[in-house]
């Protein structure tokens, strides 16, 4: 029944959530990169990571339990994925910043086949 309301085939349902937990984890490790450089949690990166890691963890969830806003979810995930890919490249000064990117448009473009199925 995994995907039934996102239209999408189980390897791609699955996709998704792979790379969901896999961009939530990231985001989780650039949330406490921003904290030890001392960033307050109220700064613009450290939302948009909190937001990603959270909207990731909610995705996981509504895929899992083949919710009716399960293609909600990955539609948001689609674009705040594509978001912090842009602004984790843009602002990359090492090789987790890469990773994060890496990661999140990952994200993007697991999500991307639920978003536009029919």
């Amino acid at each position: 029944m995994l995907g039934a309301r996102t239209g999408g085939a189980h390897a791609e349902v699955s996709r998704c959530i792979a790379a969901s937990l896999r961009c939530q984890s990231s985001c989780e490790r650039g949330m406490a990169r921003l904290t030890a450089q001392g960033l307050p949690a109220d700064d613009e990166a450290f939302r948009l990571l909190r937001q990603c890691a959270e909207l990731c963890e909610l995705n996981v969830r509504a895929l899992q339990k083949d919710s009716r806003l399960s293609r909600r979810t990955a539609s948001l995930c689609f674009e705040l994925g594509s978001q912090v890919a842009r602004a984790a490249w843009l602002e990359a000064q090492d090789a987790a910043s890469h990773e994060l990117a890496r990661d999140a448009l990952h994200l993007a473009r697991a999500c991307r086949p639920l978003v536009f199925a029919a």
